[in-house]
This record gives structure tokens, sequence and C-alpha cells, in this order.
């Protein structure tokens, strides 16, 4: 297994990546703050790919994105952005709260390079796990908690509404495995 490279350079390797997986220019920004042109995309793509119920409002994010550690990247083909995965601070110290992802185009690595990208950043920045929430399928019958699962998070609660809560240990082992698997070209 090899060492965990510098961000940047983990940054280009999965622009990289996911140029010749879609066959055009794929450039990954990382955000600490929710600008106009930011939030609208983020809605913009969140109302295409969730339900009704899942969806944020503008306040919401605007509230999200005033949380310590608000952190948000977003994947653009040819300077379309086509996905999102954000997060900030957990209330349990040491914890970043991966809080919302989605992509437009599935089955060619975007979701899983973007949630690695998120995981090593995390790490760099000193996080010691990241937790998200999700459920047993989607609304579409996509089996999320198998994805989460075998991303490398494990199932801590599951409450009477079915929302399944699960963290991912980040040691220097489990960021090296993503980037291999999911970054590495």
């Amino acid at each position: 297994m090899s060492k965990v490279p510098l961000f940047d350079i983990m940054l280009r390797s999965a622009e990289h990546r996911l140029s010749k997986a879609l066959g055009g220019a794929c450039t990954v920004e990382v955000s600490h703050t929710l600008d106009k042109a930011l939030k609208e995309t983020v809605i913009a793509i969140d109302h295409e790919r969730f339900r009704k119920d899942l969806r944020y409002t503008r306040k919401e994010l605007d509230e999200h994105s005033r949380r310590p550690g608000f952190t948000c990247f977003v994947v653009a083909l040819d300077g379309d952005p086509l996905a999102y995965d954000y997060g900030y601070d957990d209330e349990e110290p040491g914890t970043f709260y991966s809080d919302s992802a989605a992509t437009l185009i599935e089955r060619k690595g975007v979701g899983s390079t973007i949630s690695a990208l998120e995981a090593m950043y995390c790490y760099g920045r000193g996080y010691k796990r990241v937790k998200l929430s999700t459920e047993e399928r989607d609304d579409v019958g996509r089996a999320l908690r198998m994805f989460w699962e075998r991303f490398g998070f494990t199932v801590i609660s599951v409450d009477e509404d079915d929302n399944i809560v699960m963290t991912m240990e980040l040691t220097q082992e489990t960021v090296a495995g993503l980037h291999d698997k999911y970054i590495a070209s």
C-alpha cells in the first residue's frame, strides 16, 4: 500500500482520472464559503438528484455553510458542474460530518472519487473520522448502505425512521487505500 500523497497531488490525480473516465476536461474545486454561484450549483444538482423531502433550501444551505469546517467539493466537466460533496465539523470532536453529495453522472466513478477526496482532505486536516447519514436504499433502489460499507464506513446507529448513521475512521492505511482504489490513475 502506498503512502498518502499531498492533497494537491491527489486532487490533480483525481481530475486526471475523471477526465479519462468522462472523456473531457474535469476539474475539482474546493471551497470553504458558499457564494451565490456555488449555492445555485448545489441546489441545481440537489434538486435533480434528490426527492423533494431530501432537498435542502437556500436557507438551510446558508446555515450549513456557516458551520465551522465547512468544505464543499465541486466536480465540473468541460466547465459544467456535475457533482458536489459538502460537509462541516460534527458535534463530536475530530469528526467531519459529510452532509450531502450528489452527481449527475453515475457509474463512472465520480461519486467515489469525490468522496475519497473528501476523506483524504479530512485526514490531512487532522480529522479522525468522517460521519454521514444515509438510508438502506434510495427511492430508485440503489443500495446506499452497501455502497458506503464497501467504501469503508460502518453503521453506528439506525433510528426508528431507518436513518442510518455511519462512520469511517481516518487512518493512514484507510486513506492510502482510498487513494489507491479511487484516485491513483
